[in-house]
């Protein structure tokens, strides 16, 4: 009886123990006891849904701020617009090629940055164009008297458009291109080949991507690189991140067919700000001018330089009577630090100087004879010849061996202490001189055991050269107070 009243009673309890727990689990359905673990799975669901990706929220939130811009121009093109070819053939005999004019049309994206209309696009979307049209991912069209070209920078490929509008339009929000890291998602939203509302997705590839070859030859490049596919359109649209805020405007692609590879790029939205506001409120952008030709600097510069910094650039020139000059930089100078920012590479440094208004006055720190020295500099405007176009690249002159050079000033032959040589100006990509180890900002002394006395002689002892069919000529080198030689492997 005992062992019976034994097994009874765990019986009992056991299934108290059970009732309980589901008693329990009843209560807490009714009476909310876990509230928190519920709330979140709502919130999931609320942001998302059952079966929506995060992007899905970003394209909501940015896709009404993106537009369409097509633009034409009149072009004059050589030719004759005859199909038939005895015509064409008879007309060229008689009247040579003749000019005419046509229509090219550009198309390309943009993105609403302010509720009163104001548009961030490329500028080589609507560069040169006479008629442009922006259409919105509603519906709505602008175009004529109702869209205003508000200002340039071809130096950033930016531009600035507004639309005439008595409603408030949708915006985006602009986020901090600095604080993006490699490996951030990236979602790239515009209209590839005309096709609206495109949106792509991948991830940020690199930062500071720069001196890369682009038709918009822009002079300030310090690019994002993604594999979010961009294709001719995307332009001037927006590259976001996962929160929803543009943090780049698409505008390039690398690719031999002209189609994504995966290796688009982006203007960092930091830097489009600054442009737009400019442009908005001065009508063109004011950049720092400080005077130097800067350097990338190498192991066995710093080396030989005793420079234990991993950062700064070398100043390869000063140009006379310029800020520089005045605040005592000499070439041979590593500049280290610019304005209380320290200096990564000439890319940054150049862009550093340029967001600098001028007429400030800034804090160098550069390393000269082995010693860290301060110096003070008050910049000036980039120059508008300067501003205009930069310097002249190797592919639009004469260049020997790849070579664009000028003749030295008196103050430089003073400076360098030289009686004669030429300065490197522009080396070009893939040339003889580039892989002969020739940069910018060398002095060219002699070729061939020939003095270089200027320009002019420069280009005699070249075409000499060529005609003699010679394979190999050393040349003399002054750079950053020494003289050598190097090896030149003619084509």
């Amino acid at each position: 009886m005992k062992e019976i009243s034994a097994k009874l009673v765990g019986i009992i309890i056991g299934s108290a123990t059970v009732t309980g727990f589901v008693l329990g689990l009843l209560i807490a359905g009714v009476f909310n006891i876990f509230p928190r673990a519920q709330a979140e799975e709502q919130d999931t669901l609320a942001v998302l849904g059952p079966s929506e990706s995060p992007f899905a929220a970003v394209v909501a939130q940015v896709l009404p701020a993106v537009v369409n811009i097509s633009s034409s121009r009149k072009v004059v093109v050589p030719g004759l617009p005859f199909d038939d070819p005895f015509f064409k053939e008879f007309a060229e005999k008689f009247f040579g090629e003749m000019p005419r004019e046509q229509t090219r049309y550009s198309l390309g994206s943009g993105v609403i940055f302010r509720p009163d209309g104001y548009i961030l696009t490329n500028d080589h979307v609507v560069a040169g164009a006479e008629d442009i049209t922006v259409t919105l991912e509603d519906g709505r069209s602008f175009k004529g008297k109702d869209v205003k070209l508000i200002g340039r920078d071809p130096h950033t490929d930016l531009a600035v458009l507004k639309v005439q509008t008595k409603k408030d339009l949708p915006t985006v929000k602009l986020g901090d291109s600095d604080s993006i890291r490699v490996g951030d998602w990236a979602i790239a939203i515009g209209n590839p080949f005309g096709l609206e509302g495109t949106v792509t997705v991948g991830v940020i590839s690199a930062k500071g991507r720069s001196n890369l070859l682009l038709p918009s030859k822009q002079r300030y490049q310090n690019f994002i690189q993604t594999d979010a596919a961009i294709n001719p359109g995307n332009s001037g649209g927006p590259l976001c991140n996962i929160h929803g805020q543009v943090i780049g405007l698409n505008t390039a692609i690398t690719s031999p067919s002209g189609t994504n590879i995966g290796i688009g790029f982006a203007v960092p939205i930091n830097m489009a700000k600054e442009v737009a506001n400019q442009l908005i409120t001065k009508g063109k952008v004011e950049r720092g001018y400080l005077g130097v030709y800067p350097q990338e600097l190498d192991e066995d510069m710093r080396k030989g330089l005793g420079l234990k910094r991993k950062h700064g650039v070398l100043i390869a020139d000063v140009v006379p009577d310029t800020p520089a000059d005045k605040a005592g930089l000499r070439s041979g100078d590593v500049i280290v630090a610019f304005d209380g920012h320290a200096v990564k590479n000439v890319e940054e440094f150049r862009e550093r100087v340029a967001a600098t208004p001028p007429a400030k006055t800034v804090a160098i720190n550069i390393w000269r004879g082995g010693k860290e020295m301060n110096l003070r500099a008050k910049l000036e405007e980039l120059p508008e010849e300067m501003a205009v176009s930069p310097r002249p690249s190797p592919q639009t002159r004469e260049v020997p061996f790849g070579l664009l050079v000028r003749a030295l000033s008196s103050a430089e032959r003073e400076h360098y202490n030289l009686s004669a040589g030429v300065l490197v100006e522009d080396v070009e990509s893939s040339s003889a001189a580039e892989r002969a180890g020739i940069r910018p900002g060398d002095v060219i002394l002699a070729i061939d055991g020939r003095t270089v006395k200027n320009p002019d002689e420069f280009k005699k002892i070249a075409g000499e050269l060529k005609s003699l069919a010679k394979e190999i000529v050393l040349v003399q080198i002054y750079r950053q107070g020494r003289r050598f030689f190097v090896t030149l492997y003619l084509e």
